[in-house]
């Protein structure tokens, strides 16, 4: 299918819930990034209201939504497949659950080519498993940002064969450029060491082990605070618990922001604990604290074993456990020229592999060899 223009339509159908995390993030920097030349984007939403089709329609992207009355609203691929139609789209790019399997599904209807993608490599809901894998089973492709995704998903059952791992990527500039939060924004003393963790605070972060390595941290290391950076259904939660610890007086809880990356650049360590049950595919926070000259510390699950060199470009540490996380961040903090080392690896590691560039080319890539197959 080419439309009259000559230009490819590429239909990304995606969630909108109101929180923009990795997966969020690395799409909207690929229709940033996408050769307008050759491909026409459209993105649908299959909830209305949220931030990702406001940031979409900043940069030029058309956005649909197609909504449904209830979870599985089988009339969303109804609709989808007359959209897919009516607007001659060749290939249908489907981010995540629900609309990967909608997505999938309509595509295959539409006569579209299909992609589909992974982006965690650990359980999910019985029925969203369940629905990916259906949307896997009929996909053209399958892209990981991680290999740990792919080796999870695929472990056992078919589909490797024709899935690719293409890292999330990022523009190098905007890195360089950004100016960063300084501490008397943030209400923090000028000499203090700040400890940053940026993520959405849901279940799917171990947060309680973070903050509980906090405790140990801040009797050790007197000028030492955390700044948190992220929302989600469990802020409160996970506020109260920083309370009950006696630490909330020096951990910031700031919120979904849009200066992530200034905020990053004012951290002397970026941290992002992860759920031992549920793992991580390709993390965009432990990305950008790299993209930053950060040292990492990060749990030693999934992708992040990809991304982070330990004791080269920062430390992985076991899941779950409070003590060892502690461990590696007071290592770094009472190590200034260690920070920097380690920080200069993050930066040399993100510069080879992680550039927008990258990403976006690999991908179109794909988009090419569909078209000409």
């Amino acid at each position: 299918m080419s439309s009259i223009t000559g230009k490819a339509n590429i239909l990304y159908v995606t969630h909108d819930t109101g929180l923009i995390g990795g997966a969020e993030r690395q799409l909207l920097e690929l229709l940033k990034g996408i050769d307008r030349d050759k491909y026409t984007p459209h993105l649908v939403c299959i909830e209305v209201g949220g931030l990702v089709a406001e940031r979409a329609r900043e940069i030029g992207v058309p956005v649909h939504h197609v909504t449904r009355s209830w979870r599985w609203d089988m009339g969303v691929v109804t609709r989808l497949r007359r959209f897919i139609k009516d607007k001659q789209v060749s290939i249908v790019h489907a981010y995540l659950g629900l609309p990967g399997f909608y997505g999938a599904l309509a595509g295959k209807l539409g006569g579209a080519k299909v992609i589909t993608t992974i982006r965690i490599a650990g359980p999910r809901m019985r029925f969203t498993d369940v629905s990916e894998r259906f949307a896997f089973l009929i996909s053209d492709s399958i892209l990981s940002n991680s290999k740990a995704g792919a080796d999870f998903y695929f472990k056992r059952f078919p589909g490797r064969h024709k899935t690719q791992v293409i890292y999330n990527g990022y523009r190098l500039s905007e890195f360089d450029q950004t100016v960063a939060v300084t501490r008397a924004d943030l209400g923090l003393p000028e000499d203090s060491l700040v400890i940053g963790h940026v993520a959405n605070l849901t279940y799917l972060k171990d947060y309680p082990t973070f903050l509980q390595a906090l405790t140990r941290v801040f009797r050790v290391e007197p000028r030492a605070v955390a700044v948190i950076v992220g929302d989600g259904a469990k802020r409160e939660n996970y506020e109260s618990l920083a309370g009950s610890l006696g630490i909330n007086e020096r951990t910031c809880f700031v919120g979904h922001r849009r200066d992530v990356l200034g905020l990053v650049k004012t951290f002397d360590i970026g941290v992002l604990a992860s759920h031992p049950d549920y793992s991580e595919g390709l993390s965009n926070s432990v990305a950008e604290y790299m993209g930053m000259s950060k040292p990492v510390v990060a749990t030693d699950v999934g992708g992040n074993r990809e991304l982070v060199g330990d004791g080269v470009s920062g430390y992985l540490s076991p899941a779950g456990k409070p003590e060892p996380l502690s461990d590696r961040i007071i290592d770094l903090l009472r190590n200034d020229d260690l920070r920097q080392d380690m920080g200069r690896q993050g930066r040399k590691f993100f510069e080879e592999n992680l550039t927008l560039e990258r990403m976006v080319s690999e991908t179109q890539r794909v988009y090419e060899r569909l078209l000409a197959g």
